[in-house]
Order: structure tokens, then sequence, then C-alpha cells
């Protein structure tokens, strides 16, 4: 059985509901050169099949709330924790987000 990124297989038991879909604000601190770290976050949000949307962009702090399961929200903070060559992140805190941004 073939999944792409965006889909998820059938549970296997009908009291299985898939995986748990949480929505988290996460703040990137750091020395962040948004002009490359923004179009990687979008791609890399995307490749995980997260739902996102930046709220704040500077050079020391990124605000973004993330859609969809925590585990993929887990992957997304390994990555931007790695971030692309130029960027430093210091710090990745994440919350539950209680608007509905995305």
């Amino acid at each position: 059985m073939v999944i792409s990124h965006h889909q998820f297989p059938a549970p296997d038991h009908p009291w299985d509901n898939g995986p748990a879909i949480r929505k988290e604000r996460m703040t990137i601190l750091g020395s962040l050169d948004t002009r490359s770290f923004l179009p990687w976050i979008n791609r890399h949000a995307a490749k995980l099949g997260l739902e996102q949307h930046i709220q704040h962009a500077d050079q020391a702090r990124i605000e973004l709330i993330l859609s969809g399961p925590v585990e993929l929200i887990d992957a997304m903070e390994m990555g931007c924790s790695l971030g692309p060559i130029n960027v430093w992140v210091e710090d990745i805190q994440r919350a539950e987000a209680v608007d509905q941004s995305v």
C-alpha cells in the first residue's frame, strides 16, 4: 500500500481513531535568516503534511501555528532545531494554540 505524506492508513481496529491531531504554537528563537528559514519551514511542514501559519517573523523570533499529529509536530521541531546552515536556533518553545489560525 502506498501512502502519500498527506494521507494516513485506515485504522486497524474500529476503535482506533488514527493519530491524535493537535494545534500548537511553536516559537523559534535565535539568529534567524528569515529569507531562507521561512521557505524552509513551509517546505518541511508540507513534507510532513502539517498545516501551518506563520504569525510573526523577524531575525530573532519566528512564531507559527502548526496543526497535525503530535509525532509529526515533534519531527518538525527536530527539523527546525537543525534548520538551514545559515540559521542558529537557540531555543524552541511549544504550547497549545488557543486561537483558530490554522
